[in-house]
């Protein structure tokens, strides 16, 4: 048994690698219109496949060197990137019959046109305007195409990492381990000790407003790291770090993860914008406080529910990991190991309302978040959402809030409750 199935994987992968090379590539390019070059094991074109009219624009045909370079490394690694002159990337991967495929150049990164020029004029190309991609989509192609021909699978993440971490960047890290322990033993200035920033989860998990105040006015407050030789970037990464931190914390004490990634992201873009470091600490402290009252009205609101069963905790905590699917009660009995009948009856003896009743209210309060803090059209929000289609999202969003979900995001857009 063991045998045949290994044959017959075998087969599958051998019907893969005989594919004709033409046919893979069209459907290549239905995935990206990004340039393909095959190059054969003298590092010359293979003639069938070399449709390029112009060959002055393509910095493969005018710097040989550049495409022996390239063909190089991609052969030793037999799948890699070509990462040496980032933002502008080769990605490719061996081929059957001593072939090798070679993906670019694209762009990593938006460039302007004086960037691009100095590209072309340091390969004696005329001009060359690559195609921006993102690395994870290319590194996925040629990992396809690797697993294909290999039958070796290789995690995306040890792909890039084996790409972009260098032996350089490793020891430039170690450097600055080195300069940062230098420069705290000469200022005797150390971090902040792991009890400050764990005084603040936990002030913001139960919800105490006065002990985060007096958490964040802690002597160790000023005791942070530098995490770039800019001030203002420095401080900004560490406003960042804390905004994830008190988000994080806030959705350990029970909120719902999309509100408060939601209100991460909206602080974060707020502090990228910030001119003084000054103003950067001021809104992630903000954003702490914003957490903690979320977590205190959350209990509050617990509390009033009078929810003492654990059951029930549990039907709504997996309520909410699932608000983005079609609800199914079966599976969360199955899941709870209680009867429907049972839970059903549980959950309206102490919630008031049926369970489809609070999926939909749940379904409608992640509704109201997208519609005023982020750009989705209704269409995006109602199938984000699994609601039967746009016309059905608009029925239950106003039986529920008793408005459009057009008018709420009118009257509501960018407005704070809280702070």
């Amino acid at each position: 048994m063991t045998t045949a199935k290994s044959n017959d994987n075998k087969t599958k992968t051998n019907s893969i690698m005989s594919l004709p090379l033409s046919y893979v590539l069209s459907l290549l390019s239905q995935f990206f219109p990004m340039p393909v070059h095959i190059f054969k094991s003298d590092n010359h074109y293979l003639e069938k496949f070399n449709i390029d009219s112009d060959d002055d624009l393509n910095v493969l045909k005018t710097d040989f060197a550049l495409r022996e370079k390239v063909l190089k490394l991609i052969r030793n690694r037999k799948v890699g990137l070509v990462t040496d002159e980032k933002p502008f990337v080769f990605g490719g991967v061996v081929c059957n019959d001593d072939l090798t495929l070679v993906i670019g150049p694209i762009v990593i990164a938006d460039i302007d046109q004086n960037l691009s020029k100095l590209y072309a004029l340091k390969h004696k190309a005329n001009n060359v305007s690559p195609l921006r991609c993102d690395v994870r989509k290319l590194a996925a192609i040629l990992l396809l195409f690797h697993s294909a021909m290999t039958n070796e699978h290789i995690s995306i993440n040890d792909f890039l990492d084996a790409n972009f971490l260098s032996l350089e960047v490793i020891e430039s890290t170690k450097k600055q381990i080195a300069n940062i322990i230098s420069r705290q033993s000469l200022t005797n200035k150390p971090h902040n000790p792991s009890v400050f920033e764990d005084s603040i989860r936990l002030a913001i998990k139960n919800g105490d407003e006065e002990t985060l105040k007096k958490s964040l006015n802690s002597m160790y407050a000023s005791m942070r790291g530098t995490l770039s030789r800019n001030e203002l970037r420095s401080a900004k990464n560490l406003a960042i770090v804390d905004i994830t931190i008190a988000t994080r914390a806030a959705i350990d004490a029970g909120l719902s993860a999309e509100e408060l990634y939601v209100i991460s992201d909206a602080f974060i873009m707020e502090v990228e914008e910030c001119k003084f470091p000054s103003d950067a600490q001021a809104l992630a402290r903000a954003c702490a406080l914003r957490c903690t009252q979320l977590v205190a009205r959350h209990k509050t609101q617990m509390l009033k529910s009078n929810t003492n069963s654990l059951v029930v905790a549990r039907a709504c905590e997996y309520i909410e990991r699932h608000v983005y699917d079609k609800f199914n009660v079966q599976k969360l009995c199955e899941k709870l190991k209680v009867s429907s009948s049972y839970l059903s009856k549980l959950f309206k003896d102490e919630k008031k309302i049926t369970l489809g009743e609070y999926y939909r209210n749940r379904k409608i309060e992640v509704a109201k978040i997208l519609l005023t803090t982020t750009s989705k059209d209704l269409s995006e929000i109602s199938s984000l959402l699994n609601f039967n289609s746009q016309s059905h999202f608009g029925r239950i969003f106003m039986q529920v809030v008793g408005t459009t979900p057009s008018k709420y995001r009118n009257k509501n857009a960018f407005k704070d409750p809280i702070l």
